[in-house]
């Protein structure tokens, strides 16, 4: 086994490298779902994403620590009173079909996703955007209505990827068939099979892509999935199954590249079912869970136990809040349960999705802590999509765990849509103005600092109230066979880097 995450984690350093780059190849990579489409106005899915990164591109893109670098703008830069931003492009820019991108495009692509009707998922990315200007054919200058802390974070965020205007005007459909200026063409997508792309000759980075093409395997399989792996025939993926992962790192042939990402799992409960409406009831579930027990249970150790915020470590945004023990503390529960003034033998119900492995190897163990401080848990399961439109939807659940899979980079993007009291995935039905307050000032402040000194009033907070309750921060599994070298894994699970990196 060759292991290198240790060195990412500690440096944000690349896993060694070859002496000599390698052109040509073609990877196999696998994933476990289809896309759910390719245009960036309307792939709402991480696996639309990891497929439109490598189709599309951005004003800006992140490296493997989530901090932005140029893109196609090759310089930007923010105006004093913080209000707009001005990009400058790089000259002979083209999209795959020919045609050559400018300033209209970029303009033509976010006043696209900022239409009422456009169905953007993730409006609140671009909300504050006022105009979009094209001032020349390489300068854009973007007019905010409110000061955007994230802003440059959101600039290389798959949906703000920038498409050809004038095809589009044209009913050509992106859904089906994506055009765009990144490192790879795309040739083809079979459902539930492949999706396969070609090398872009005329990619504005000197000598990338390394490979002449890629291969997307689906596997819904997990075992056929870690078979491919063990077996070579697929050279990457970062969806391993945790219960294959250390027969499949242990090989001499396999390079273990998992990373501490932005996929954290949170227990949700409903603040209009009591006892859960009482935060000291919150605080006692909070304080009596085993998170240890669940990192190894239900994740086999690929996890990290949140013990404060939900802000990672890895993050500028972290709070050193030491509040919970990594195994529980069963008598402070208790005590807060005593001063809550809740009988013993108090049900509750734990509803959970049956297709979602972690979820239901830390039901029992959750169930088993609550019967600790006196409740009487009782689990229920459902599929998806059953689960979306009957429990989560209707917020129709006592207590259930959601977690996030779409990539997480600013302190931002952990705790609004969490948190915020208009979010729709606030279906606990709980917050506050004050913590709307917070977390709008945290957004709009200037400098880092002043953003970071607010998230730490949001985070100790949200410890307060305990709207929701911090359980662990799944690790993104990325594992890869050491014929592909250079590979830099990154915190927020895209796949941007592959362009940088080549077959042995």
């Amino acid at each position: 086994m060759l292991h290198c995450a240790a060195v990412v984690a500690a440096a944000g350093l690349a896993c060694p490298a070859a002496a000599e780059e390698t052109y040509g190849g073609t990877l196999v990579a696998a994933f476990s779902a289809d896309p759910g489409g390719f245009d960036p106005a309307r792939g709402p899915s991480g696996m639309s994403h990891v497929v439109i990164e490598q189709v599309y591109s951005t004003l800006l893109n992140l490296d493997e620590n989530a901090k932005p670098y140029a893109g196609i703008a090759e310089s930007w830069s923010q105006a004093e009173d913080g209000l707009s931003w001005t990009f400058t492009l790089r000259e002979g820019l083209t999209f795959h079909n020919g045609e050559a991108l400018t300033a209209e495009d970029v303009v033509f692509s976010f006043e696209r996703i900022l239409a009422p009707d456009s169905g953007y998922a993730y409006s609140s990315q671009i909300e504050t955007i006022a105009e979009v200007v094209a001032v020349d054919d390489l300068t854009v200058e973007f007019r905010l209505n409110r000061v955007t802390g994230p802003f440059e974070i959101y600039m290389a965020f798959p949906g703000s990827s920038i498409v050809p205007k004038d095809l589009v005007e044209s009913d050509w459909d992106l859904n089906a068939h994506p055009v765009g200026s990144g490192p790879f063409k795309f040739v083809s997508y079979t459902p539930r099979d492949s999706i396969v792309f070609e090398k872009n000759e005329d990619y504005y980075e000197e000598g990338r892509p390394y490979f002449d093409g890629m291969v997307y395997r689906i596997i819904s399989d997990p075992t056929a999935l870690s078979n491919g792996l063990k077996s070579g025939e697929i050279h990457f993926s970062n969806e391993v199954p945790p219960k294959d992962w250390s027969a499949i790192v242990s090989q001499d042939n396999m390079v273990d590249a998992a990373i501490e990402g932005s996929r954290y799992f949170w227990m949700v409960p409903n603040h209009t079912r009591e006892p859960l409406g009482n935060p000291l009831v919150r605080r006692a579930i909070a304080h009596a869970l085993n998170r240890a027990a669940i990192v190894q249970g239900a994740f086999y150790g690929q996890a990290t136990a949140i013990l404060g915020g939900v802000i990672p470590q890895w993050n500028w945004g972290y709070a050193d809040l030491a509040e919970f023990a990594p195994q529980g503390d069963i008598e402070k529960a208790k005590a807060l349960m005593a001063e809550a003034g809740v009988a013993d033998g108090t049900p509750l119900s734990l509803t959970m999705v049956s297709s979602w492995p972690p979820m239901m190897s830390m039901a029992p163990i959750i169930q088993a802590n609550l019967a600790q401080i006196g409740f009487n848990a009782t689990i229920d399961t459902m599929e998806v999509p059953r689960y979306w439109d009957e429990v989560w939807g209707p917020s129709n659940f006592d207590l259930t765990v959601m977690y996030w899979l779409s990539p997480l980079a600013d302190p931002d993007d952990f705790v609004t849509n969490t948190y915020a009291t208009t979010s729709a995935v606030n279906v606990q039905l709980g917050g506050s103005q004050e913590m709307d307050d917070l977390m709008l000032a945290a957004k709009s402040a200037v400098t880092v600092e002043e953003r970071k000194a607010l998230y730490l009033e949001q985070q100790q907070l949200s410890l307060e109230t305990m709207d929701v309750i911090p359980v662990v921060n799944g690790w993104v599994l990325t594992a890869h066979s050491d014929s592909l070298k250079n590979f830099k894994p990154m915190r927020t699970g895209f796949l941007k880097t592959l362009k940088d990196a080549w077959l042995e």
